[in-house]
């Protein structure tokens, strides 16, 4: 008698928060780095119901914790050990540059968090994902053979 492992039936949304909270717990307990987006995507497919399981939830909630993480890392102020000259005295320049760095950030994170949340994603549909479920073609056999017009041969 094989044992199967059932997987979790929540939603997309709900299995995505799910995967957020413990994502935002796990380095309390000392995972970072890019094993807590493996775990965050590895989560987020393995709570999802069978019929929307994929890889590409994993790299939704990679996704999302990455524009997360953007968020707070963007309300939240550094710590400078100087002062920083006026804005006036610097130009419209530097604030362009800021600018477009600040969005190439947000592009490369979310696609390297994406990246990393889908292998998680992948994992898990690979390790937990009963082959029954597996999607088959199925091929329906014609009825009659196909019409054909037939000319007159001169």
């Amino acid at each position: 008698m094989r044992y199967e492992q059932e997987m979790a039936k929540y939603s997309l949304e709900t299995s995505i928060f799910i995967s957020i909270i413990v994502g935002l717990i796990i380095p309390f307990m000392g995972i970072r780095g890019f094993f807590s987006v493996l775990i965050v995507g590895f989560v987020a497919s393995y709570l999802t119901v069978p019929e929307q399981t994929s890889y590409k939830v994993g790299a939704m909630a990679g996704g999302t914790l990455a524009f997360l993480l953007f968020l707070y890392s963007f309300i939240t102020n550094p710590a400078l050990p100087y002062t920083l000259p006026s804005p006036m005295v610097l130009g419209i320049g530097v604030a362009a540059d800021s600018f477009i760095n600040l969005i190439l950030g947000l592009v490369m994170s979310l696609l390297i968090y994406g990246a990393m949340g889908a292998i998680g994603g992948y994992l898990a549909v690979t390790f937990f994902n009963p082959e029954e479920r597996s999607v088959r073609k199925i091929t329906v056999p014609k009825k009659r053979p196909r019409r054909t017009l037939k000319r007159k041969q001169l």
